[in-house]
C-alpha cells in the first residue's frame, strides 16, 4: 500500500447491466472526488482484447471515456473478490461493484462477489444495485409461463408416438 498515492476509485468492469451500472456510479464518484478511476477487469488468461473489453464497457455505458476523467485500466488474476479487494488496498480508496440483485439464496449457492468484498475490503465499498431493466429481464427468465399451445402440441406429439 502506497500512502502517498492519494484516493482512488476502483471499479470491477464487465459488460453486464449490473457492471455498467457500477461503472456509471464509479465514474460519478471519481468526478465528485476528483480522483482517478481505476477500471479493473479480472481474467485468468488475459490478452490485449481484455483491455478492449474495458473500453467497450465505457462505450456501452457512456459512448466512450467521459471527458475530464482520468481512467487507468488494469487486468488482475482471479478470484474476483480477492483481486478487487487487494487492488483497492488503501483506506482512502473507494471500491465500486455491481450486485446481481438475486438475493441471499443465490449467494449461498453460487457465491457472491459483493459479500466476499465486504469481508475482504479495507476501504469504502459501494455496492450498486442492478438497474430496473436487469431485474425485469431476470424475472422473466426465472418464471416462464407455460404456453398452452406449445404444451398441447407436446402432448399431441407424445400421444401420436405411443400409438
Amino acid at each position: 500500500m502506497n500512502a502517498e498515492r492519494g484516493a482512488r476509485v476502483v471499479v470491477g468492469v464487465d459488460r453486464s447491466p449490473q457492471g455498467l451500472a457500477a461503472l456509471r456510479a464509479a465514474a460519478a464518484q471519481a468526478a465528485r472526488r476528483g480522483a482517478p478511476l481505476h477500471a479493473v477487469r479480472v481474467e485468468a488468461l488475459w490478452s490485449d482484447s481484455d483491455t478492449k473489453q474495458i473500453d467497450a464497457a465505457f462505450k456501452d455505458a457512456f459512448g466512450g471515456v467521459p471527458g475530464g476523467l482520468t481512467v487507468l485500466r488494469s487486468i488482475q488474476p482471479p478470484p474476483v473478490a480477492s483481486a478487487l479487494a487487494e487492488y483497492a488496498d488503501g483506506p482512502e480508496d473507494l471500491l465500486v461493484i455491481g450486485s446481481s440483485g438475486r438475493g441471499l439464496w443465490h449467494a449461498l449457492w453460487s457465491g457472491s462477489v459483493p459479500l466476499a468484498c465486504i469481508r475482504k475490503a479495507r476501504c469504502e465499498l459501494l455496492v450498486v444495485p442492478p438497474p430496473p431493466l436487469a431485474r425485469e429481464l431476470r424475472g422473466r427468465r426465472r418464471w416462464r409461463r407455460r404456453q398452452p399451445d406449445l404444451w398441447s402440441r407436446f402432448e399431441h406429439e407424445t400421444a401420436a408416438n405411443r400409438g
